[in-house]
């Protein structure tokens, strides 16, 4: 069976995403498509609006086989650490081909500069760049690239994801076919235009608004009927700043400064504005050209979750959906997989799951739901057969 990977956040899931899924199976002739999913937190930095469980079966429902955790460690991170777990997953898995959206949409493109930006030379100038302390890494690495080459313009949000997919599949000799679909509408667009299709930081906000029916015609049907009868509240960064501001008003400088990502100095920034009332303000108070909002989130999400720097955390193959078709593609690779895979939590190694675990019990929190503190322990995938 041929297989493809793509690597969601569904975030909410809507008609771009479908369209995307469709064109992933159709354009790379899958038998199977692999989703690698972002669990309670995203990438950007702040918990997902709803439920990964919810998101899971949105994706099974869109027409994925199969529907693996990211695991929160990596999800959490800047785009190199969350592009390399995602294609270490995909490798496991025997995925034989990559789809994603981007603005630029040439494969081609993605890999000659993939290639370009994994030699040596490249590498030492980056770390000059870094070593200026002026800019951030996502600044650093598009002045350093725009030296080399004005092929791929990475100032873009999912081209600097694509080529770091593009790049992870190079280091690791994933061997996986890549496919780009050009990406129609502005990804940090907060607006939602007449027509169909609207980026997910749009709904979001129209979600966050109390808009619901504002949505209809740009998500699934079944998307929007769970999103109607959806009991928990939908969840944003500004969710957790009451534990946040906790942490950093009362955590020692010597205790923050174990946390991954909290470098030269930034708690000191991250502290003073802690005092502010708002996450609104907490966030204008401490963005600035070298540390962008996503990289203040990321560490905020860094603190709250305990990431320690000393730690060395294993990926793993956490399983939370498949269908009748996943189940049997999965069961003919099984014994071949290099990773733990990982049905249900309670049966493996707690270091293993760790993060993952105080994840769910703090989005757990964040909905006011303490009944379900314990049930990452007993969750098992959702069969959508």
């Amino acid at each position: 069976m041929r297989a493809t990977g793509i690597i969601v956040e569904y975030n909410p899931l809507h008609n771009g995403h479908l369209y995307h899924l469709q064109e992933a199976r159709k354009q790379t002739k899958a038998d199977i498509v692999i989703a690698i999913m972002s669990g309670s937190f995203v990438q950007r930095g702040e918990p997902a609006i709803v439920s990964k469980e919810l998101r899971t079966k949105w994706a099974l429902e869109a027409g994925c086989d199969l529907v693996f955790e990211l695991p929160v460690r990596f999800a959490v991170q800047q785009a190199d650490i969350f592009a390399s777990a995602a294609i270490q997953l995909l490798k496991d898995l025997k995925t034989d081909a990559l789809f994603f959206g981007s603005e630029n949409g040439d494969a081609a493109q993605f890999r000659t500069t993939a290639k370009l930006a994994s030699s040596s030379l490249f590498e030492e100038k980056l770390r000059q760049t870094l070593a200026e302390k002026k800019l951030s890494y996502g600044e650093a690495y598009t002045e350093t690239l725009a030296s080399f080459t004005n092929e791929l313009d990475v100032t873009k949000p999912n081209n600097i994801l694509g080529l770091h997919y593009a790049l992870a599949n190079e280091k690791q000799k994933a061997d996986l076919e890549l496919y780009s679909l050009k990406r129609t509408n502005d990804y940090h667009s907060t607006e939602a235009n007449s027509n169909d299709f609207a980026s997910a930081t749009a709904l979001r906000k129209l979600l966050l608004e109390n808009s619901l029916p504002a949505i209809k015609k740009k998500v699934p049907d079944f998307v929007y009927a769970s999103l109607e009868d959806y009991q928990a509240p939908l969840l944003s960064f500004s969710s957790t700043y009451p534990y946040l501001r906790y942490r950093l008003l009362s955590d020692r400088n010597e205790s923050l400064t174990t946390i991954n990502s909290v470098t030269e100095g930034i708690e000191n920034r991250l502290r003073r504005a802690a005092l502010e009332e708002t996450a609104e303000n907490f966030l204008r108070a401490t963005v600035t050209k070298r540390y962008s909002a996503a990289r203040i989130r990321r560490t905020a999400m860094q603190i709250l979750l305990q990431f320690q720097k000393k730690d060395q955390p294993e990926n793993y193959l956490r399983l939370l959906g498949m269908t009748k078709q996943g189940q049997a593609y999965l069961s003919t690779i099984k014994k071949e997989l290099a990773l733990p895979l990982v049905s249900t939590p309670s049966k493996v190694s707690q270091e293993l799951i760790q993060y993952d675990v105080q994840a769910s019990r703090l989005y757990h929190l964040l909905e006011g739901n303490s009944a379900q503190l314990n049930a990452e322990f007993s969750a098992r995938p959702l069969l959508y057969f």
